[in-house]
């Protein structure tokens, strides 16, 4: 098992120490006005103690990193309200894109796509991309992006294991499969974004 370094301060006794077990830290720590954190290196943790032992805010960090994102289309799906999977395809900004090429009707109340009754969260995934190939060929936006490596990576090239999947999941990435070379012909991209920063995310899966 790899070593962990676990760095702390305790700031009314102006000390710090570096220690490589948790019950050392607990310790050392318990009671006390402390500051902690663990570290896969010795350096980082001396790095840490050296920079004031601050806490990143996870939630600045990742707001930071939305409002670096590249314009484009961005695709999601998730089950996590408990009535299906439901299927998002937004611009940078979050706002749903279904309504270019969905009618009115398909789209819930949340801006959303439906999966059919049944569906995996997988298959809800491949309805995501190949909606969002749609509509930036239309809008000749050619830049998508998801958080699904099994869907960027391989069903939407046409790579599955056809004795896992059903007829109707291996017709869908056939044609999506077809549409993304389409896509590509015409310099289109399609790159994986980490869910915790993808406009689109459902937020379902954390």
């Amino acid at each position: 098992m790899a070593t962990k370094y676990y760095a702390f301060i305790i700031d009314n006794e102006n000390y710090s120490k570096i220690v490589t077990s948790w019950p050392e830290c607990q310790n050392a720590t318990k009671g006390k006005n402390a500051r902690y954190k663990s570290f896969k290196t010795e350096l980082e943790a001396k790095e840490w103690l050296k920079n004031g032992g601050l806490y990143e805010d996870k939630k600045l960090k990742i707001q930071e990193a939305k409002n670096k994102l590249e314009d484009g289309i961005y695709f999601d799906a998730g089950t996590g309200r408990g009535i299906g999977v439901e299927v998002r395809v937004t611009n940078r900004l979050g706002i749903s894109l279904l309504d270019n090429i969905l009618p009115e009707k398909m789209i819930n109340e949340f801006g959303n796509y439906l999966a059919p009754q049944g569906s995996t969260n997988n298959y809800g995934e491949l309805i995501g991309v190949f909606l969002a190939i749609d509509i930036a060929l239309r809008e000749r936006n050619f830049r998508i992006f998801g958080d699904s490596k099994l869907i960027i990576d391989y069903w939407s090239k046409g790579h599955y294991n056809k004795s896992s999947l059903n007829e109707k999941t291996i017709n869908l990435i056939t044609k999506t499969a077809e549409k993304r070379a389409q896509f590509e012909s015409l310099g289109g991209t399609i790159q994986h974004v980490s869910g915790d920063i993808n406009p689109a995310d459902l937020g379902f899966h954390k």
